[in-house]
């Protein structure tokens, strides 16, 4: 009687909170991220077999939170400290005339440095010298409705609050979604081991469990830079008389969301508006005999 190794690979990639095009300024300098892809190599090297199902979802998020940074400085930290709260008071009363209540706004005090500047004295001695302090903190908003993003940032700018940090997307039922993913992903591996054994007459066994793995994946990191422009160009060389001043090229950023032909299966197809993906990454090996 044979004795059963099974190892079976997983790597799930799933997210409670995400971003999507209301991304923040938070994209700016971001690094993007690749979900685990299938490999393609399919033998063990030991008479083995590997079998990959690699699976995305695509879910609507049930409630948002935006993220405001809020700077103020002062003479002291007292000073500092109360400009900042009067900014956030008057930001939370035109939050309530939207129909956001003291629970969904959460306050979070971030530091509280010196600034120092320097002072240059007749005998052109140059002294850093303590000149106030500056306060941070942000502003946490959460709301269900996402056409409720841009009054609340109406609502910021006039209470003289301009960093938008990051939006984050909010999934509630986390385990339903990787229930559904696991399901589909064993679903994928069952039809490709019938293929395998109907196309090549061959006799698989799957061998055994490894390990699982979760992983976050935000939208807000998949954000790409783009910049369009066609550059002058001269003939000769520059004289060592002349300098030469460029002009600033503007810039943006656009939102790639996972490229679907990276997967075995895609769970409710991406529309126009960016929902909250979360991927499952399956691998399973088999003995031959």
């Amino acid at each position: 009687m044979k004795k059963a190794l099974l190892i079976i690979s997983i790597i799930i990639t799933l997210s409670a909170l995400t971003y999507a095009q209301e991304s923040g300024n938070r994209a700016y300098g971001g690094q993007r991220r690749r979900p685990q892809a299938n490999t393609g190599v399919l033998t063990t090297g030991d008479r083995g077999l590997f079998i990959e199902a690699n699976v995305l979802l695509n879910a609507k998020a049930d409630a948002y939170i935006v993220v405001f940074g809020v700077a103020q400085e002062g003479a002291t930290a007292d000073v500092s400290n109360t400009k900042v709260n009067d900014v956030i008071s008057n930001f939370t009363k035109s939050l309530n005339s939207l129909g956001i209540t003291k629970t969904d706004i959460y306050v979070d005090f971030i530091t509280q440095n010196k600034i120092y500047e320097y002072k240059t004295s007749e005998a052109n001695v140059v002294t850093e010298e303590l000149s106030g302090f500056e306060t941070k903190k942000t502003v946490a908003v959460r709301y269900k409705d996402r056409a409720q993003l841009e009054p609340i940032i109406t609502a910021a700018t006039k209470a003289s609050i301009f960093d938008l940090i990051k939006v984050d997307y909010v999934i509630n039922d986390l385990p339903a979604i990787r229930q559904r993913l696991y399901e589909e992903a064993t679903k994928i591996l069952k039809q490709k081991e019938e293929k395998y054994k109907n196309s090549f007459n061959l006799k698989l066994y799957s061998i055994a469990i490894t390990n699982e793995k979760y992983d976050a994946f935000f939208p807000g990191e998949l954000y790409n830079n783009y910049q369009a422009y066609e550059s002058g160009t001269t003939y000769g060389s520059y004289s060592s008389n002349y300098r030469v001043i460029q002009r600033r090229k503007s810039s943006t950023l656009y939102y790639e969301p996972l490229d679907v032909t990276d997967f075995d299966s895609v769970i409710n197809a991406m529309g126009i508006e960016p929902m909250v993906q979360f991927t499952l990454y399956l691998r399973v090996q088999y003995s031959l005999s």
